[in-house]
């Protein structure tokens, strides 16, 4: 029984400490995504923030959203319309961007005309299956651009 108990603690510790940083200031909520609107013309961009040093489940994250977004939307994204972008924080390029879009740590978020939807959380939770990653990034995305 200890030995239960001593497992699942450093699993939650392990789970805690890789994404302890996705929260952002304004976090979106499913209102705020519903009010958005969007045309044909809309910019989409799935973007994956992360430092230098990750551990197995942020690569996972990382290889795992960019399957699924590429399986969804593979005509849309060799339109140029949608586009998959991998960051790190620990550069320039990644710290202007996460400024811009106010995102202060390791995160996945969907980008609609400069409108941001963090499904980190989601993400890190099934970040073993492309399946559920590509559910999440789905309804994200037709949830904010609804006409």
């Amino acid at each position: 029984m200890r030995r239960f108990f001593t497992l699942g603690l450093l699993l939650m510790i392990f789970f805690g400490s890789c994404s302890g940083n996705s929260q952002e200031k304004g976090t979106k909520n499913d209102s705020d995504v519903a009010v958005l609107q969007s045309n044909d013309a809309s910019k989409v961009e799935l973007i994956y923030f992360h430092y230098t040093r990750r551990c197995i489940t942020c690569k996972a994250v990382e290889d795992n959203s960019k399957a699924a977004f590429e399986a969804l939307y593979s005509d849309k994204i060799k339109s140029g319309n949608y586009s998959y972008k991998s960051l790190n924080l620990d550069e320039a390029e990644g710290k202007s961007v996460a400024s811009k879009h106010k995102v202060e740590g390791q995160a996945l978020v969907v980008v609609i005309n400069d409108k941001v939807v963090d499904i980190t959380g989601q993400a890190f939770l099934n970040s073993k299956s492309v399946p559920k990653i590509q559910g999440e990034i789905k309804k994200a995305v037709d949830k904010a651009t609804v006409k």
